[in-house]
């Protein structure tokens, strides 16, 4: 018998593959990330949510494949007010500004500190659990390395409030990082630092991943962030009305304007925030709306510390939702990443037309 193919029979060439036109186009970026620092920064709400907590561990292995030097700042807020409010224990965070309570750093007791250095075993345990394994699927030999790495400085009384057992990171044993990457581990951090004395102090997380990035003269800061916030701005074009698009590449000087704009600082020198005014208040007065309120502050503050980052040298800090496959889009492709992304102001991208600098100082934060 003859063997005829029709046309939609026919296999399709590799240049007509997606996979194929994914590759030669993220090339670029592989290259360009290998061998280069990168610190992520992982929430504790982010463990709490298994299976996005999952699918970025597993986008952070790829990571590594590719050739990154990596550092994980662990985060467990949420752990930590969760199990206070089972002990009935009242728990100090952040500051109260014109009747409006905003996140910020918490004032660690002895008891609240008990809960925190457990809490932070069981995040630091669990995503070393779920990296390892998705190193291990993946054929990689890597270890994930903790330890006593900052040496940490108390805040003391700030503006009235003594943080007690709340302190920041003044130093880093950078040479032993350095030493784990020659030898392609990962290293990982919790948010504890000890201090010249031998004392345990609670550092805040987004802040000593900051602190850690600037002092490895990292390339890039991951802020992973779990509540679907992203930044939105007024633009005006060339003899068109103002139009509302998302905020997704924006210089640092920019960002310090719309931290401006909205109220809040970070020390330079030690990470701490603070809020001259509610950036955002809430009229409603519902559970929903005092929900979202929460989460615009926080995503603020990442913004806060990004630029913090950035201040420290950093080249790049994003702010990266957590959905499947959002991270290696951010960092491997060239217009569809999931996050805002914040860039040194000499940084020249190789897209300008995609900077957002002609936005409205006064930009909204809103959900996806």
């Amino acid at each position: 018998d003859d063997l005829s193919t029709s046309e939609d029979d026919m296999c399709l060439v590799p240049s007509e593959y997606p996979f194929v036109s994914l590759l030669r186009d993220s090339s670029p970026y592989i290259v360009n990330h290998r061998q280069s620092t990168i610190v992520y920064h992982i929430p504790g709400d982010l463990i709490s949510d298994q299976k996005k907590f999952n699918s970025v561990m597993d986008d952070i292995a790829l990571t590594w494949l590719f050739g990154m030097k990596i550092v994980i700042c662990v985060g467990c807020r949420k752990q930590v007010i969760e199990r206070l409010e089972r002990l009935h224990v009242k728990s100090i965070e952040g500051s109260t500004v014109d009747g409006v309570a905003l996140p910020g750093v918490r004032v660690t007791t002895p008891d609240t500190l008990r809960v925190l250095e457990e809490e932070a075993g069981f995040c630091r345990f669990e995503v070393e659990r779920q990296l390892n394994r998705c190193l291990r699927n993946k054929g990689a030999d890597c270890n994930i390395v903790s330890g006593c790495f900052v040496t940490a400085k108390k805040f003391g009384v700030v503006d009235g409030v003594d943080y007690q057992f709340t302190g920041y990171p003044k130093t880093l044993h950078k040479d032993k990082i350095h030493r784990f990457h020659a030898r392609n581990d990962v290293v990982l951090l919790t948010p504890l630092g000890f201090t010249k004395h031998g004392d345990a102090l609670n550092i805040h997380s987004e802040s000593l991943a900051a602190f850690t990035a600037g002092a490895l003269e990292a390339s890039k800061i991951v802020y992973f962030s779990n509540n679907g916030m992203v930044m939105r701005g007024r633009s005006k074009g060339e003899g068109t009305e103002d139009s509302i698009q998302r905020v997704q590449m924006i210089r640092r000087s920019n960002a310090k304007q719309i931290l401006s704009h909205y109220g809040l600082t970070v020390d330079r020198d030690t990470g701490f925030p603070r809020w001259n005014k509610p950036a955002f208040i809430d009229r409603e007065n519902s559970e929903k709306s005092i929900k979202k309120l929460k989460e615009q502050h926080s995503w603020l503050l990442k913004v806060g510390w990004a630029t913090h980052a950035l201040d420290r040298g950093v080249e790049r800090a994003h702010i990266v939702t957590c959905d499947d496959g959002a991270l290696l889009e951010e960092l491997f492709t060239a217009r569809r990443g999931y996050g805002t992304c914040i860039s040194q102001d000499d940084f020249m991208s190789p897209h300008p037309e995609d900077w957002n600098d002609d936005l409205s100082v006064s930009a909204a934060l809103d959900e996806l």
